[in-house]
């Protein structure tokens, strides 16, 4: 059975704010026991520390059926897309004839493509200037229409990212937008609800803690008793770190957007569309490649949303008898039974895999050409492609690393074979 760290134990209980007495009390065993589970002279199970966090008012288990998931807005960059209409077919599903041309200045490029909400950027001049970079954009409802799509090839998002990170290596994620609708649970039920005006209240009250958030900011609302009864109330809405930071949360009434955009009364819009608030999560650059990379690893969806949350921060309401933080019972029933989840760089040494992968998806064609063409013309040009290339400090150092890699393998298995 797994054991939990001692030192991973004690951090736990000083998060609380307790001592060792108080916090054996709260759990129900004795402080000597207590106090073997945390010099390591016992070890503690992870499945009896999920029963002391259970006494403590964490949940052990998420009401799955209180959220619905799903991507909201995703960005691609391929660095070497040469022919548009290939990538549309293999990847996108769908023709690239579909498509309509624009000028633009979006993004630093010169030209888009659209597909209804299913937009692609890339340059006019990509031939004159050898820029074949593209860039794939998905907003929120290029998201719906990309399922669309998906559906009608009985394919999910999952197996539609493996295929373009998997085949196309050089493509890196920048934007990752996850939406988390809180269902609406019915008017008899709405006391069951979390409400964002009171989270406002537990910041100021400190019983929200961050572990990396800095800034936060607050709009809208109205009459924070009885929001319900304000006329033309669009809601509130709650940033939470900065908008130019690699994570940032927005959690806003939802129900109130869509009873503004559909022009219909809270009350309808909360029976028409069943949502409460969103939960969003707006990932940038290196942490929106990691989630997505945890995504088609096989990591559920809901689980890193709910991962990162409970990683960058924790909803508290009110104190026990020794003034340490009681988890947020409604915070828990949404977000609890979840590990944190920090998504961090994995520095993994070079690999010349990746590399032979891109010539063969990006260049094999192009050169199988030349070569066909030289027999043809009796010329010698793959031999010149061959020449032109030169050995960059970059691909030295790159050598000797591979080099040393490798003598050290050949050490290892002839000192196998000795032995």
């Amino acid at each position: 059975m797994d054991k939990l760290s001692p030192l991973n134990l004690k951090k736990f209980r000083k998060q609380t704010g307790m001592t060792q007495k108080q916090f054996a009390e709260s759990v129900g065993i004795s402080t000597r026991t207590y106090r073997s589970y945390e010099d390591g002279s016992r070890g503690l199970s992870l499945e009896k520390f999920g029963q002391f966090k259970a006494e403590l008012g964490y949940h052990q288990e998420n009401a799955e059926e209180l959220i619905d998931v799903h991507i909201d807005y995703l960005r691609m960059t391929f660095m070497s897309i040469r022919d548009l209409s290939h990538f549309c077919q293999t990847y996108l599903h769908c023709s690239f004839t579909e498509f309509k041309e624009f000028e633009t200045r979006l993004l630093n490029y010169t030209r888009l493509w659209k597909r209804g909400n299913i937009w692609l950027f890339d340059f006019f001049d990509k031939i004159e200037t050898g820029n074949y970079q593209v860039t794939l954009q998905l907003s929120g409802q290029g998201c719906r229409e990309m399922e669309l799509v998906l559906d009608s090839i009985d394919m999910i998002w999952q197996e539609f990212l493996q295929a373009l990170l998997f085949d196309l290596t050089d493509s890196r994620v920048t934007r990752l937008d996850i939406a988390m609708d809180e269902r609406y649970l019915g008017h008899d039920r709405e006391d069951e609800q979390f409400l964002l005006s009171d989270m406002i209240a537990k910041v100021y009250k400190d019983e929200v803690s961050f572990k990396n958030i800095r800034t936060w900011n607050h709009i809208g609302g109205g009459n924070l008793r009885n929001m319900e009864e304000v006329d033309g109330s669009q809601g509130i809405s709650l940033y939470f770190g900065s908008r130019q930071s690699n994570l940032y949360f927005n959690f806003y009434e939802k129900r109130y957007e869509l009873a503004k955009s559909e022009q219909f009364s809270v009350e309808e819009s909360l029976e028409i569309f069943g949502i409460w608030n969103r939960y969003e999560l707006r990932f940038a650059q290196e942490k929106a490649q990691l989630a997505i990379e945890e995504y088609i690893s096989g990591v559920d969806l809901a689980e890193i949303a709910r991962g990162v949350i409970n990683h960058e921060m924790q909803v508290y309401d009110g104190t026990n008898k020794f003034g340490a933080f009681v988890p947020d019972p409604k915070w828990q029933r949404m977000f609890g039974g979840t590990e944190p989840l920090k998504l961090r760089m994995k520095p993994e040494p070079y690999s010349i895999d990746r590399t032979i992968k891109w010539l063969m998806y990006q260049v094999a064609n192009s050169l199988k050409l030349v070569e066909e063409a030289d027999k043809i013309m009796e010329t010698d040009f793959i031999k010149t492609i061959q020449e032109n290339g030169e050995i960059t400090d970059r691909a030295e150092s790159i050598l000797q690393d591979l080099q040393a890699s490798y003598n050290l393998k050949k050490k290892e298995e002839n000192h196998g074979i000795q032995s």
